[in-house]
């Protein structure tokens, strides 16, 4: 099992992002269409990830609901066939919601930084620090804090559910 520290805040403003962007030491990994279906569960969440940069894989995580950083304790599983698993699991399970994005990849030390427009909802951004071990979970916080205060992003903007909460 994985563990991050994340946060997702609305951030409309994308050329604000990219002046943001711009003064950190990044690597730009990509553009990325993203179709995730969410499965409905007694606990936890469920998603079947497409994506454009790495293919298809089922996504388990357990994270609470709250606005500032959290720890988000996954596994990313790859799937040979996304329609097929997504049509089984739909019977088994009953689709929840299904979420379409575009997102804007860039990697700032172990953190993944997210600039994503989110078809129904708008723009976000988000920021997932992986956990090496327990040890360093305050250190990825630390890391979360620096970007929240480098991007401006105000406590009213951190978003506490998944995109899937969100979408009617």
């Amino acid at each position: 099992m994985s563990t991050n520290i994340e946060i997702k805040a609305r951030y409309p403003d994308y050329r604000l992002f990219k002046e943001k962007i711009r003064t950190l030491p990044v690597t730009f990994v990509g553009l990325d269409e993203q179709r995730d279906v969410f499965f409905n569960t007694a606990m936890g969440r469920l998603k079947l990830r497409s994506s454009s940069l790495s293919g298809p894989y089922l996504i388990p995580y357990i994270r609470p609901d709250q606005a500032g950083p959290k720890r988000s304790d996954y596994v990313l599983i790859p799937v040979e066939n996304a329609e097929l698993t997504e049509q089984l699991l739909s019977r088994i399970l009953g689709v929840g919601k299904i979420v379409e994005k575009n997102r804007t990849l860039y990697l700032y030390k172990n953190v993944r930084i997210h600039f994503d427009r989110v078809n129904g909802l708008g723009s976000f951004i988000e920021f997932e620090a992986v956990a090496e071990d327990e040890k360093s979970i305050d250190e990825e916080k630390q890391k979360i804090n620096f970007l929240l205060n480098h991007f401006s992003v105000a406590q009213d903007e951190l978003v506490a559910q998944a995109y899937a909460d969100l979408v009617k």
